[in-house]
C-alpha cells in the first residue's frame, strides 16, 4: 500500500508527518511525505491508495481524494485538551471517527487517566451551551457563516426552553462576535467553566462535546461531532437530552483512545497496525 502524507511546512505537522510514515514503512507499506502551503501541492503520480492530512483546511484535497476514490486519514488535535500536541486524533475517510467509531469494542487500556464524571442532576436552573467552530470547520462542512449558524440556533433553541443560553465560539477564531440572547464566554474563560451547572451542551462537531460528555454534561449532536453515538441529535430533546448508560460511555471513551496516537506511537508502527485493517483497501 502506498501512503502520502501532505504536510505544511510547521514544524509540527512536518514532525507528525515523518513520524506516520516511519511507522507506515516499518509495518512493510510505502510512504511519501509532501510539502504543501495549503493546498497547493499536486498530486504524486501514480496515484497513492491513501492520502494522510491534517485539519480542515485540507478540505479541498479530501473531496478531490474522494473524487478520485482515494482513501483518506485526517489528523488533528487530539480531543483531550490536557494532552495538547503530544496526541493526534486521526479519523478514515472523514473528519471525525464517529461513523465507525463503536463498531469495535476496544479495551480498556489507554487514557486511562479520564475519568467519567456521573451525568449532571437535572434542575430548572442549568443553562445551555452552544459550542461553536471555525470559519474552516463551516467550509469544510458547508454550514453557514459562523455567526449567522449560531444566531440561528438560538433562535432554533429558544422554540423549545426559556432556559439561560452561554455562546462560546472557537477561542482561536477571531472574527467572533457576541449574539443576542446569549452571554458571551470567550478566554480565559475556558470549557471547563462553561460547562459548570450547564444543562446541556449543543454543538454541530466542536470538540467541547468530549469534555462535556466527561464532565457529566449531556450533549445535543447536530453534526459529526465526536459524542454523536451517547448524544441526542434533535434541538427537540433539549429539554430532555438523552443520557446514556454508564457502560455506554466508557465504551465510547474506550473506542476514542485507539483513534489518538502519539508521536512515539505513529513512529514506532503500533498506530499504524491499528489504521490499515480499518482503511479497507
Amino acid at each position: 500500500m502506498n501512503i502520502a502524507f501532505f504536510a505544511n511546512d510547521k514544524k509540527r505537522e512536518q514532525d507528525l508527518a515523518e513520524a506516520f510514515i516511519a511507522g507506515v514503512e516499518k509495518r512493510g507499506d510505502k510512504g511519501f511525505v509532501f510539502k504543501t502551503i495549503e493546498n497547493d501541492a499536486r498530486f504524486p503520480v501514480p496515484w497513492p491508495d491513501v492520502v494522510a492530512m491534517v485539519g480542515v483546511k485540507s478540505r479541498d484535497r479530501y473531496r478531490e481524494c474522494q473524487d478520485k476514490g482515494i482513501h483518506t486519514i485526517m489528523l488533528d488535535k487530539s480531543y483531550q485538551r490536557h494532552g495538547g500536541w503530544e496526541w493526534w486524533r486521526c479519523a478514515i475517510n472523514a473528519h471525525h471517527p464517529t461513523a465507525t467509531l463503536m463498531d469495535i469494542n476496544r479495551p480498556r487500556d489507554r487514557m486511562a487517566d479520564v475519568e467519567l464524571s456521573d451525568w449532571r442532576k437535572p434542575t430548572k436552573r442549568g443553562h445551555i451551551v452552544i459550542a461553536g467552530s471555525s470559519a474552516k470547520y463551516h467550509r469544510f462542512y458547508d454550514l453557514p457563516e459562523p455567526t449567522k449558524w449560531a444566531t440561528d440556533l438560538v433562535a432554533e433553541i429558544r422554540k423549545h426552553t426559556d432556559r439561560p443560553i452561554i455562546y462560546r465560539p472557537k477561542p482561536s477564531w477571531h472574527d467572533a462576535v457576541p449574539i443576542d440572547g446569549t452571554s458571551y464566554s470567550k478566554l480565559p474563560d475556558t470549557i471547563g467553566d462553561v460547562l459548570k451547572g450547564a444543562h446541556a451542551l449543543v454543538t454541530h462537531g466542536s470538540n467541547a462535546c468530549f469534555e462535556a460528555v466527561v464532565a457529566g454534561v449531556p450533549c445535543i449532536i447536530l453534526g459529526d461531532g465526536v459524542a454523536k453515538p451517547i448524544s441526542s441529535t434533535d434541538i427537540a430533546d433539549i429539554e430532555r437530552p438523552y443520557l446514556a448508560p454508564n457502560y455506554d460511555r466508557q465504551r465510547w471513551l474506550a473506542a476514542l483512545s485507539y483513534c489518538q496516537w502519539t508521536l512515539e506511537e505513529f513512529k514506532s508502527g503500533e498506530a499504524w497496525a491499528e489504521i490499515r485493517p480499518q482503511i479497507g483497501a
